[in-house]
């Protein structure tokens, strides 16, 4: 599991690898907050149920970061380890474990996921994703 930048004009765009789907929801969610966040800590003391479905790979990948996304933005909350108890393609659920983050700990406002440019793809290893966020 892992994630790296790619180059683009005006947002963020990252790769994320997985060996599973739920590797790479993890791979995803690492890249947002290290975009959104100065430093991401170790560290649980708060834990949210997050679901997140869509009619395809690539809709549920991005609908998983915008409530991420928005639960950092309205909560404050950052997710650190998560435990699926459902991590199909078509839907997710977890309970991420995390804590809330002071606001001189932001980094970057990420407005959202997009569907620019997105692509899921299965290779030997797993699953790859190219992800633009809309800064």
């Amino acid at each position: 599991m892992s994630f790296r930048f790619l180059e683009h004009t005006a947002d963020a765009r990252v790769e994320c690898v997985g060996r599973t789907f739920a590797e790479l929801l993890e791979s995803a969610a690492a890249g947002l907050y290290a975009i959104a966040l100065l430093e991401r800590r170790d560290g649980v003391s708060d834990e949210r149920h997050v679901r997140a479905a869509g009619d395809s790979r690539e809709e549920t990948l991005i609908r998983w970061l915008q409530e991420l996304n928005f639960l950092l933005d309205t909560d404050h909350f950052v997710a650190t380890v998560f435990h699926f108890t459902k991590a199909s393609e078509w839907d997710v659920e977890v309970v991420a474990s995390g804590y809330l983050c002071a606001p001189e700990e932001r980094a970057e406002e990420v407005k959202s996921a997009t569907y620019q440019q997105l692509a899921v793809c299965e290779t030997k290893e797993g699953l790859i994703a190219r992800v633009t966020l809309d800064l």
